[in-house]
Parts: C-alpha cells; sequence; structure tokens
C-alpha cells in the first residue's frame, strides 16, 4: 500500500510533543512492513521553523517526507498577542495544496493527525476529491477539557469544518476508549476503532550508564522526581511544583526535574514564583531534551510524574515505562492499566495528594524499583509498536476492500 501521513510537523520536530515520536514510529514501521508511506508536513517547530529543506522529497529513515513552509499570517501581524505567538497556529503552507493535487490519486490511504490545522483540510479535501479512504486522528484534542481551552475558535471549527469531514470519513482512530467517547460527545457515529500509542523498548535506557551520573550533575542515591512535557496549562507542572515542596519536608535531597518546552511563558513564572521558597535549587528546569540526555532523566528517574487535567495517551508516559521508571499520574491520562500492572500509581490532581504519593512511593525504593521492572515488562508484552502497526494495517486493507467492492 502507499500511504499518505498528514501532521502538524515531522521530527525532528520535538518541541511540538509525542504526536511526533508516535506518527514517525509508526510510518517508520509501515516502512518496515513494506509499505510506502509519505508524508505531508510543515516546518514547524512549535515556536520555531525546522531548518529542512522546504516543498521537496526527503528520505527520512525510509520515510519520504515534505516539509511545507508554514505561513503564520496571524502570528506576523497579532504577534502581540500571547495566545496567538505562542499557539501552533493553523499552519496554512499554500504549497501543500497543488502537491496533493499530484500525489493523491495515486496513493491508496489518506490519514491525517489532529484537527483544527492546514495540513488535515487540505488533505481531506483532496481525499474526497480523489475517492480514497480516509482515516481520522484527533490525538485528545476532542477531550471537553481540551475544548475548555481557546473555547470560541474550537468550537466555531469543530461545527463548521470538523463535524462534516468527521461524518464522511470511512474511520476515527482513537488512542483510548475516552477518546472514542469524546467522538461520540460531538454527535457523531462514524465508524471508530482504538488504536493506542506504542513504544520500542530498545530505544530506551533501563539503567544509567555510569558516565552519566556526572553529566547530569544529580548525586547519585538521591530521589529524583521528572516530569518531562511541554510546560502547558494542561500538564500540571505548577501542582506539581506545589507538590514537591510539600515533599521536600520528608526528603530534603529530593530532585524535581522539569524538563519540556516553554509554553506562554510558564517557566518564567514558576521560576519567579520560587525565589522566596527555600530549595528552590531542588527543582531543575533543563528545557527541551532530547536524544542521550532524554534518555539518561528517564533511566535516572526513580519516579516520573504527569498530573494532566487532560491528555490523550501521553508518548512521555509510555517512555518512562519503557525505562523502567515507576509512574504517578493523574485520572485524565486516562492509562488506568499502569495501577493493574502495578507499573505505576493514579493520584486526584489536588498537590496534597500528588505529594502524599510521592512521598510514600520514594520512602519504599525496593517497592518503586519493583514496579519499574514490572513498567518495563507491562509495555513490552502490551504496546509493541509492530503489534499495534499490523493492527492499522488490517484497518487499511478493510477499507481499500470495501472501496474497491463499491
Amino acid at each position: 500500500m502507499h500511504i499518505l501521513y498528514t501532521a502538524p510537523g515531522y521530527k525532528p520536530a520535538y518541541r511540538i510533543g509525542g504526536p511526533i515520536i508516535s506518527v514517525s514510529a509508526k510510518a517508520e514501521m509501515l516502512v518496515k512492513k513494506g509499505h510506502k508511506v509519505t508524508v505531508f508536513t510543515t516546518n514547524s517547530n512549535l515556536d520555531e521553523d525546522l531548518d529542512v529543506p522546504t516543498d521537496q522529497a526527503i528520505d527520512v529513515n525510509g520515510v519520504e517526507v515534505w516539509y511545507f513552509k508554514r505561513e503564520g499570517l496571524l502570528k506576523k501581524w497579532l504577534f502581540f498577542i500571547p495566545y496567538i505567538s505562542k499557539s501552533i497556529g493553523y499552519l496554512y503552507a499554500p504549497r501543500m495544496r497543488s502537491a496533493l493535487d499530484e500525489l493523491v490519486p495515486n496513493v491508496d490511504i489518506v490519514h491525517t493527525h489532529l484537527p483544527f490545522i492546514y495540513p488535515t483540510h487540505a488533505a481531506v479535501r483532496a481525499a474526497f476529491k480523489y475517492g480514497k479512504p480516509l482515516f481520522y486522528h484527533q490525538r485528545g484534542v476532542f477531550n471537553p477539557k481540551q475544548l475548555k481551552y481557546r473555547p470560541l475558535k474550537k468550537r466555531t471549527f469543530i461545527r463548521f469544518i470538523e463535524k462534516p469531514i468527521l461524518r464522511q470519513a470511512n474511520t476515527l482512530i482513537s488512542l483510548t476508549d475516552f477518546e472514542t467517547d469524546s467522538y461520540r460527545m460531538l454527535g457523531v457515529d462514524t465508524n471508530c476503532e482504538v488504536i493506542p500509542n506504542g513504544i520500542t523498548v530498545e530505544d530506551y535506557w533501563q539503567e544509567l550508564p555510569p558516565e552519566w551520573h556526572e553529566k547530569l550533575g544529580i548525586a547519585p542515591g538521591v530521589p529524583v522526581i521528572l516530569f518531562m512535557s511541554r510546560l502547558h496549562p494542561t500538564k500540571g507542572g505548577d501542582r506539581l511544583i506545589d507538590a514537591f515542596l510539600k515533599v521536600l519536608n520528608d526528603f530534603p535531597d529530593a530532585v524535581l526535574v522539569m524538563a519540556g518546552p516553554d509554553e506562554h511563558g510558564l517557566q518564567k513564572r514558576m521560576q519567579e514564583g520560587l525565589k522566596a521558597k527555600e530549595r528552590a535549587g531542588n527543582i531543575l528546569f533543563p528545557g527541551m531534551v532530547s536524544g542521550e540526555m532524554k534518555k539518561a532523566l528517564l533511566a535516572r528517574a526513580d519516579l516520573f510524574c504527569l498530573p494532566s487535567n487532560a491528555e490523550g495517551f501521553s508518548m512521555a508516559i509510555l517512555e518512562a515505562l519503557a525505562s523502567q521508571t515507576a509512574v504517578l499520574i493523574s485520572p485524565d491520562c486516562h492509562f488506568a492499566e499502569v495501577e493493574t500492572a502495578n507499573a505505576g500509581k493514579i493520584v486526584s490532581l489536588a498537590p496534597e495528594d500528588i505529594a502524599k504519593a510521592i512521598t510514600e512511593l520514594i520512602a519504599n525504593r525496593k517497592h518503586l524499583a519493583k514496579m519499574g521492572t514490572n513498567a518495563f515488562e507491562f509495555v513490552r508484552q502490551h504496546y509493541n509498536w509492530e503489534h499495534i502497526v499490523d493492527k492499522l494495517i488490517t484497518l487499511y486493507t478493510t477499507a481499500l476492500t470495501k472501496r474497491t467492492a463499491e
């Protein structure tokens, strides 16, 4: 099969977050299994542009990727409005449409990733125009709590643009059962299939190489709590800091690492709020991390914590589990299986509850290490990319067979 993916960005656009990791992993696995994948995307890397050739095909680990130059007209003229200047934007890429008209007649499947963006809307138009099966992936965006953020824009888009697409798509893709419910809450009854994110455990370190203790600057044996996500209002970084300050009463040498790209100036506000606090130096802000530094932090952490109030299916949680690190997450992460597997704990969003859970977990490091071992085995068995992509291929093949028969 020849499959077209559209996405807001593609690696190395890691500032955008988890979708970049999961979309590229799926694309590469499909290629490994003998299929051709073309990705139409933009040169966006959240609040900056990638330094990549644009408007031409590039081979990225066997995947044919087209990075189209985005034109952020609203950002250009309304840069003084914070939510516009920091938003990923509509990602209008004027040269993408004609390129889609050349490509789409020759592909078998069109699969879009993320609502509210031009690459999705342009690909949908082409899929319908040329009669190609359309798979639509929301990636947590229709979570009711997410829709409360910039609600006017999102509700307008949903009513006039997204819902007509949702009703005509061949298949809607959900990361979790909760995402299926969020489609239904919009009044859409199109066939929906749950295909979770996956992980390649071989890509991660389960133990920290000795030389990395010095590189990280964190003494061996010190309890390390890791937050690794965008610093965004929905991710709960502020409530984790509040909780950690309470943990320091019992574990004064503990370290909290707040890793991730800043959005909306939240890091500056967090650091300003810590100036008058004791032991503020126990909270580190390394910014966006990648490569070996990312692997090192995941492997060094005793506990990964994501107290998010609106999550799709966090790749960061899977990465922590693959690094043999137990997790402490919120109910809104929609990953109850971590408790069933004794690989982590789910706790409310209240800072007091988060603090209590962290304190109890790091007080019993032996049990915490056992949870980490369980975490690794859990993702290795149940969230292997190869098995997940096999399910996706079955869906694609079924759609093609049905379309041929019509």
